[in-house]
This record gives structure tokens, C-alpha cells and sequence, in this order.
């Protein structure tokens, strides 16, 4: 953050005289509440920018840590006095008094050093003309730093910095444009006449924003990866399963040899015998391996046939289990597009949490119902089984997506409204979910079919028309759902 911003904050109002309550984090956030108030100050040492501000937004879920034990037990009932700025870096002290069981003035300054890739939170004490700290978010030894070590029981020391504060003059009204940056003397319609609102908006609407869109999309990543290698491997276990169907073929084969066992020598490639497993007799050619013998050469084919025998009923449990997994990570998937906050940490084996069974849905009005297919079962079930012939069938033109149904309980005319909030969520769940003008096809369920044997969420439809619309997600969908009822109820 620029150094000018970080000074206009300091010398912003800031709620003197409030008490300490305790502080918490979250990650690379930390959070100070006070007595008696309902805004946190929020202290952001992200990597990408850090800076600090007051908040009411409670959306982190910040927890007590042992590491600011000793933060909490100094500064507790401790008064806030006032904000101030380091004259050469992005230093911000945070000034506190306390007068302790003795009935002795002690003086805190929490230094908050804003400073990229160096950030730090450390405690201190004012001891005669020293500050002495007490503890610190980042320990700095010898071996780490021979200039400025950063510990306990040391005497706090400013770091050396070539650093060039910028001290010009901040012209409001200020705005946040594309790609979090800052712009000075906005003319657009939504402006900041804060350096705290300023930060606050920059934070939450820009920052965590980035951090859930790239956690969001790691997590996506992966569940897709592993929806390919599960798909991989039920396409190998089907061709096993082709395989293990011949189990009779091996049997017979191993029984021909058996039969035939005086006729086998090793070196042989093959063999031609009479298959009295059929009709006429006919002549079978049976392969051979020239480095086996006779015997060896029978408990092969007896192999394949035990293999395929006690495989079949195996295989066929593993591809179930297998499409039931994908079809959960479908579900995990979808479930995914629709959370705006990804409030965890990610663990590389972190076991794959279930999503929430049943369709998505929007409930309108009584005489209509919007349904939501989030995996291609899901979809085929929605179409095929579940819809009646005068409901609506939505789906992208263009684009691989889901099914969106509007359920028609009592056989009206497709509200012009309902229509387009429909097609606007079949292109929100499709693969055309970022772009704009995306042709959705709807029609009656009645004139949409499945072909026998085809793939799961694979349908062919007639007496379509086409929209093209702007994508909606649901969440959207149904505030605006919302507020359409409530005004047609106060008409």
C-alpha cells in the first residue's frame, strides 16, 4: 500500500478511548476487538497488499491463537489512545495505556510493520526511554538478519529502508478501478470519501475476492483431474470387463488342451483342434507360448478363465463405486460455482467433503417450479423422469451445461419473465458461464428425448426457440424472483 494512504488513515478519526478486548487471526488477517463496540480493526498482512482498517464485516471466521497469547494477557482492558506513522517506511504504531494491579501507567505500542514480504505485527513496551519487546507475530534471529534481530527481550529498532514515502496530496473523491487499483479526484457513480472505506473496499471487494476466486478455481481443478482419471479407469475396467465376459471362451479352451494334452510340445505357436463345445465340430486354432510346456500352457488359459470368473462380479462393483465418486465431485463442483466465501485451509489429502443431496431449486410462485440438474445423472433424471410433458426444458445452444427445468404444475403460458431467468441460468451452468449473449434453447419436455443407449445427460429436442442472454447464478436468480413477488403482492 502507498505510503501517502497509510498516512491519510493515522490521521482519520479513529474511535480513541476504546478498550482492548483481544485480538485473533485468520490466516494473514488478525483481528483487534474493543469493548463496548461493534467495528473490529482488522489488520491485513496479505502478501498481495497489507494495510489496516476498521470493519463491521464479519465475514472471516477469526479464532484465538496460542502465538498471541501474550499479545491478549499485556493489552487486555488496555486504552486505545491513538494512531501513528512511521516518517520513513510503512510503519503504523498502534498506541495503547494501561494501568496495571500496582496502579502504574504502562505505555504499548503495537508497530504493525506494512512493509511487502517483511510484514509483522510486534508488541512492545515502553521501559524508560526504550521500547522493549515483548512479542512479535515474526521472530527475526541473528542467523537470519545480522543487521536487526526481532525477539523477545530485545530493544526495538526501525528498519533500515532506502524507502521513498510518498507524501503528496490524497484528491477525493477516490475509487477503486480494474484490478484493485486506486484512482484519485473518480467521477464514478460509487465513490470513497474515506481512506478507511477506501481500504475496507479494497480488502473485501478486491483481495479476499481474488484469493476465493483462485482457491475456487485450484479446487476445481483438482476435482476435474480426478473426474479424468476415474473416467480413465472405468474405461479400462469396461475393456477388463469385455474380457472377463470371455470366461467361458477361456474354459473351454483350457479343457480342449487338457483333452488334448499328448498333442501339446513345447515350441509350438498354436494349435488346431476339433471344438466339441459346438455343433459340427469345427476346427479351433488355440495359441500357444513356444517357451511353455504342455501343462504351462493349460494353467494359463485355466488362469484367465479363474481371473475372469471371480473379476467379473469385481469389476462391475468398482465402476459403480467409480461413477458414484464422479458424480459426487460433479455435485462438489457445482456446489463450488455458487460459494462466495472458501473459508478453509487447503491440505493436500484433504478427503473430498459430500455435497448436499437432491436437485437444486427455486421455489416461485405456486403455479411454477425452477429445478437444476448439477451432474449429467442428475440431468438425465431431471429430463427423463422427473419432468412432466407441459414443463419447460432449458439448455445452452452451443455449449456443454446442465438441464434447467421450470416445472409447469398447472399447465400456463411460459411467462415472458420466467423464461428469460431460466435461460440465463442454463447459460450460468454451462461452460459459457463468463461470456455474454449466450444462446439457450427451451422447450416443452414433451418434444425432448433420449436416444436409447446414449451417453448420461445426452437428449435430443424439437419445437425449440432460442434466447440469447446474459448469464445469472442462482443466488441472483432468486433475489430477483424475490423482490418481482413482493411487488406483485403489494399491487
Amino acid at each position: 500500500m502507498q505510503y501517502k494512504y497509510l498516512a491519510g488513515w493515522t490521521k482519520e478519526d479513529k474511535h480513541k478511548g476504546l478498550v482492548f478486548r483481544g485480538i485473533s487471526k485468520y490466516e494473514d488477517q488478525y483481528s483487534i476487538e474493543f469493548d463496548k463496540h461493534t467495528e473490529i480493526l482488522q489488520l491485513n498482512l496479505s502478501s498481495q497488499d497489507c494495510f489496516v482498517f476498521f470493519t463491521q464485516n464479519r465475514t472471516l471466521p477469526f479464532t484465538p491463537s496460542n502465538e498471541l497469547a501474550i499479545f491478549n494477557d499485556h493489552l487486555i482492558r488496555a486504552e486505545l489512545i491513538a494512531f501513528t506513522i512511521s516518517e520513513s517506511d510503512r510503519i503504523i504504531y498502534v498506541n495503547f495505556n494501561k494501568v496495571d494491579i500496582y496502579n502504574n501507567k504502562q505505555v504499548y505500542k503495537m508497530i504493525v510493520e506494512l512493509i511487502p514480504r517483511y510484514q509483522n505485527i510486534i508488541l512492545t513496551r515502553k521501559e524508560k526511554s526504550k521500547l522493549m519487546i515483548l512479542d512479535c507475530i515474526r521472530k527475526v534471529s541473528f542467523a537470519e538478519n545480522k543487521q536487526r534481530q526481532i525477539l523477545p527481550g530485545l530493544e526495538y529498532t526501525k528498519p533500515e529502508t532506502n524507502f521513498n514515502n510518498e507524501k503528496s496530496e490524497i484528491i477525493f473523491p477516490l475509487n477503486i478501478a480494474s484490478k484493485g487499483q486506486i484512482k484519485e479526484n473518480s467521477e464514478n457513480l460509487v465513490t470513497l470519501n474515506s481512506i478507511n472505506d477506501l481500504l475496507e473496499e479494497l480488502y473485501y471487494n478486491w483481495i479476499l475476492k481474488a484469493r476465493n476466486e483462485k482457491i475456487r478455481n485450484d479446487m476445481i481443478k483438482a476435482k476435474r483431474n480426478k473426474t479424468k482419471k476415474l473416467q480413465k479407469k472405468i474405461l479400462k475396467q469396461k475393456t477388463e470387463l469385455d474380457t472377463a465376459k470371455k470366461e467361458v471362451e477361456w474354459k473351454q479352451r483350457a479343457e480342449l488342451l487338457k483333452a488334448n494334452f499328448a498333442a501339446l510340445k513345447k515350441g509350438m505357436s498354436s494349435i488346431v483342434l476339433l471344438n466339441y463345445y459346438e455343433t459340427d465340430y469345427p476346427e479351433l486354432e488355440i495359441e500357444l507360448n513356444p517357451e511353455k510346456n504342455a501343462k504351462q500352457n493349460i494353467e494359463y488359459y485355466f488362469k484367465k478363465y479363474h481371473k475372469a470368473r471371480d473379476g467379473k462380479t469385481e469389476i462391475k462393483k468398482q465402476i459403480k463405486i467409480a461413477e458414484k465418486e464422479i458424480e459426487l465431485l460433479e455435485k462438489d463442483i457445482f456446489e463450488l460455482r455458487e460459494k462466495d466465501d472458501l473459508f478453509i485451509k487447503q491440505k493436500k489429502h484433504q478427503s473430498v467433503k459430500q455435497a448436499k443431496t437432491g436437485y437444486k431449486k427455486i421455489s416461485v410462485y405456486p403455479d411454477w417450479e425452477i429445478f437444476i440438474g448439477r451432474t449429467s445423472k442428475e440431468n438425465d433424471e431431471l429430463t427423463t423422469r422427473f419432468a412432466k410433458p407441459h414443463d419447460w426444458w432449458f439448455h445452452t445452444r452451443v455449449f456443454r451445461g446442465t438441464h434447467v427445468i421450470l416445472r409447469n404444475y398447472n399447465r400456463k403460458e411460459l411467462p415472458k419473465k420466467l423464461k428469460f431467468i431460466c435461460s440465463q441460468l442454463a447459460a450460468y451452468y454451462s461452460k459459457a458461464k463468463k461470456s455474454s449473449n449466450v444462446p439457450v434453447d427451451h422447450t416443452q419436455i414433451r418434444f425432448v428425448r433420449k436416444p436409447r443407449g446414449s451417453a448420461p445427460g445426452y437428449v435430443v429436442y424439437t419445437e425449440q426457440k432460442t434466447l440469447f442472454v446474459d448469464p445469472l447464478s442462482i443466488r441472483e436468480a432468486a433475489e430477483k424472483l424475490k423482490k418481482e413477488i413482493n411487488f406483485t403482492k403489494k399491487l
